[in-house]
């Protein structure tokens, strides 16, 4: 398989889906966070899938138990499995973001614990 797709305009397309998904293959997985200034992701970790996060626009503050990651334009991050984490929009537009994870390790699909709705709003960030 070989197919183009340029995130942004995929996100600019698709601007009611949050969690847009972009290629998915035996191996890996690709999607698009879009969301809206102070939405925030679920405290959450994922057992067999890594994952590897690039801002395309806006703000992204990653919070794990231990540190706090502010993401601008074109900066990245690398979560290992098993370590929790949550995307936070702390900027003033909207937050874009690449996402690549395996599908999942040895036959195992991916995970996600726990499982609750994503992208809601907040008032104060909460930290772990």
């Amino acid at each position: 398989m070989v197919e183009m797709k340029n995130p942004i305009q995929e996100a600019d397309a698709h601007p009611e889906i949050n969690h847009l998904s972009l290629w998915r293959t035996d191996l890996a997985y690709f999607w698009v966070i879009n969301c809206e200034p102070n939405q925030q992701d679920d405290m959450h970790y994922h057992e067999n899938d890594d994952h590897i996060f690039m801002c395309l626009e806006g703000e992204c503050t990653v919070r794990t138990p231990h540190k706090a990651f502010v993401l601008k334009q074109h900066d990245t991050v690398l979560l290992q499995s098993g370590e929790s984490y949550q995307l936070c929009n702390t900027g003033t537009g909207r937050m874009l973001l690449l996402g690549a994870g395996n599908t999942g390790v040895n036959g195992n699909p991916r995970t996600r614990v726990p499982k609750i709705p994503s992208h809601t709003p907040f008032k104060e960030a909460v930290v772990a």
